[in-house]
């Protein structure tokens, strides 16, 4: 398989969803002397829209991204004018991540600006504008398939759809995969109210110490949020419950590298209308267009 492939097809399903960076205020820790009311079994969400948030702590490159607005068009033209607000020394700053630490700086490159998640029983949908795409990706948890609309930002003209199955998402090639093989599970009692809702923490420590590595995930659960969500989370992990939060620790980087979290649930009808995604005329098939899906996400993702 193509080098170039793979990393592409890591960046469509592992960046299916972000929105604004701020600290929820809903997320506070529960300590044991306080009286917190737990959701009660009628709480378990179904049906809503779920808005989304990736943000890279102390991060300056996140944190000049997360000022663009693709709804203002022209996102070259607003990321120079926002670049030339910089000094010279967070200008240097910026340069010194990208050149230093690679691997952080593409997820932060590709990584949603803005993102909603509408979900209804089986099928879930994610909207979301990256600096250079607009994506939307709907999947069928009862069917175990799904469509993604990738567009480029610049060149609406340039888009794809494509048609996959639990195949694509479920080998390791494709999806940055946790699995109990390459890490240690430990569950803990530690909890806490993310987006109203009770989660307890399991940490996930890599057994191996190699660069460019994921060493340590710390994932927060809760009962009343369906498991089938998990499936569009930026990494997989196979847990009882659905995930609402990832803290994820690299090499190299002191600290949370990156934080993936639900940022507001919302318990709501959702539409028809919601649920769709954009298509193209043309739809290609992940398990027999590969090199052309690459090809064309390519052109989208990097201008090419």
């Amino acid at each position: 398989m193509n080098r170039i492939n793979i990393i592409l097809l890591l960046f469509l399903v592992s960046f299916s969803c972000k929105k604004n960076q701020k600290e929820s205020t809903e997320e506070t820790k529960l300590k044991s002397s306080e009286t917190v009311k737990v959701p009660s079994s009628k709480d378990h969400f179904y049906e809503g829209i779920i808005d989304v948030d990736i943000h890279f702590p102390g991060n300056q490159l996140s944190n000049l991204l997360k000022k663009i607005d693709p709804a203002k068009g022209n996102i070259e033209q607003q990321l120079k004018s926002l670049t030339e607000t910089l000094s010279s020394k967070e200008q240097q700053k910026i340069k010194n991540l990208t050149q230093n630490n690679p691997f952080v700086a593409m997820q932060v490159i590709m990584a949603p600006l803005h993102s909603k998640l509408y979900v209804r029983e089986n099928v879930a949908t994610a909207k979301c504008d990256g600096l250079s795409y607009h994506l939307e990706n709907t999947v069928d948890t009862s069917s175990n398939t799904g469509t993604v609309y990738v567009v480029s930002q610049a060149n609406p003209s340039n888009a794809i759809t494509i048609d996959y199955d639990k195949d694509f998402f479920g080998k390791s090639q494709f999806q940055t995969k946790i699995d109990t093989e390459s890490y240690t599970r430990q569950e803990t009692n530690e909890t806490k109210l993310i987006a109203g809702y009770l989660c307890k923490k399991s940490i996930y420590t890599s057994k191996t110490n190699s660069p460019m590595r994921v060493t340590k995930l710390e994932v927060w659960t809760s009962e009343q949020m369906p498991k089938s969500l998990n499936f569009i989370h930026p990494y997989y992990i196979e847990e009882p419950n659905g995930i609402m939060k990832i803290d994820l620790f690299a090499n190299g980087i002191e600290g949370t590298a990156m934080v993936y979290q639900f940022e507001e649930v919302i318990s709501t009808q959702v539409s028809n209308t919601e649920l769709e995604i954009k298509q193209s005329s043309l739809v290609y098939d992940a398990k027999t267009d590969l090199s052309e899906i690459a090809t064309k996400l390519l052109g989208i993702f990097f201008g090419t």
